[in-house]
């Protein structure tokens, strides 16, 4: 009976470190820093994407407006977190 719990509680340990990294709460804000960035160069965003490749990386695109235009643009994007599992950064190419 104790050998079943050590093996669950070292199972849900293993898939909780394995899963640390870009968690929804985290790719929220990668999306809203986004969004205030392409705002601030006023650009109306239509929609953005992104994805977990890995636990500390995101993938996908932004979709977005130049001011005065009615042209939808859209953008490669990518986002990191750092080894401290703290600092993000992202890029749209």
């Amino acid at each position: 009976m104790l050998a079943a719990l050590a093996l669950v509680i070292y199972s849900a340990w293993t898939v909780y470190h394995g899963a640390q990294g870009f968690n929804p709460p985290a790719i929220e804000d990668v999306k809203k820093r986004m969004q205030d960035d392409f705002a601030a160069k006023n650009m109306t965003v239509v929609e953005i994407s992104m994805l977990r490749r890995a636990p500390r990386e995101l993938a996908g695109f932004v979709k977005f407006k130049a001011a005065g235009s009615d042209q939808v643009q859209q953008k490669t994007c990518t986002a990191t977190m750092a080894e401290d599992k703290v600092t993000t950064s992202w890029n749209c190419q």
